[in-house]
């Protein structure tokens, strides 16, 4: 899932963006269970305002999208979705999990 964080309030980007990395560190010890995979910084030029917007744009792992959205709404942040779809890394581990349940049972008896 893509989530794009806007500026929201005396909030900038770079504050935002530690808190919830912070949240997900204290949620989750294991790296494997982390909420986010990455995050970027950008910007836009919409076509009905004259200004620039910036966001900071979070790619959200699957395990992570409900947590992620709560945290968001709960600290009353501007956000989007961009995309819901699951990340191509996790696209990955799930053909290749799928590759290796396809092998033959092995029996010992």
């Amino acid at each position: 899932m893509i989530v794009r964080v806007y500026e929201t309030g005396n909030l900038d980007l770079v504050t935002v963006g530690e808190m919830l990395w912070n949240a997900d560190k204290q949620a989750n010890f294991h790296p494997h269970a982390s909420w986010i995979d990455s995050s970027a910084f950008s910007s836009d030029q919409p076509d009905i305002e004259p200004s620039t917007r910036h966001y900071r744009e979070f790619r959200v792992r699957w395990i992570g999208r409900e947590a992620v959205v709560m945290w968001l709404t709960s600290n009353q942040l501007l956000f989007e979705i961009v995309s819901y779809n699951i990340l191509p890394e996790e696209e990955d581990a799930l053909q290749h999990s799928l590759e290796a349940n396809d092998a033959p049972p092995n029996h010992l008896n």
